[in-house]
């Protein structure tokens, strides 16, 4: 019999998680996640245009079709296996918060996180 392994998306979390927990504490506080991210460099990179960085590849992470835009399913299975469940009623209203249509863009996702 095979060993139960976590889905490779949690793994990935996992490890994004302990890069960014630099006190060890188990928690990731503003100040290491701004610093992982490097949001001085990152929104301006974001907001000009120009793609790229952290930011960018969460995004992609998220982005399970890859049609560029975060649906109710990309946006509910990535909070879910961040370990922060949410209803599809939740989903929606950040969805609308981005500017509603379709999905999340990159940049509505950096205007609800407030780094656009």
């Amino acid at each position: 019999m095979l060993p139960l392994q976590a889905p490779p998306e949690e793994d990935l979390i996992g490890t994004m998680i302990s890069v960014a927990d630099s006190n060890k504490n188990g928690f990731v506080e503003f100040e290491e996640f701004e610093r992982v991210l490097d949001l001085k460099k990152s929104t301006r990179t974001c907001s000009s245009g120009g793609g790229g960085g952290i930011m960018e590849d969460a995004f992609r992470l998220m982005d399970k079709d890859g049609d560029g835009r975060l649906s109710l399913e990309d946006l509910k299975s990535f909070l879910t296996c961040a370990g922060l469940p949410a209803t599809d009623e939740d989903v929606r209203a950040m969805i609308e918060l981005g500017g509603g249509g379709g999905g999340l863009s990159f940049d509505a996702l950096l205007k609800i996180l407030g780094v656009n």
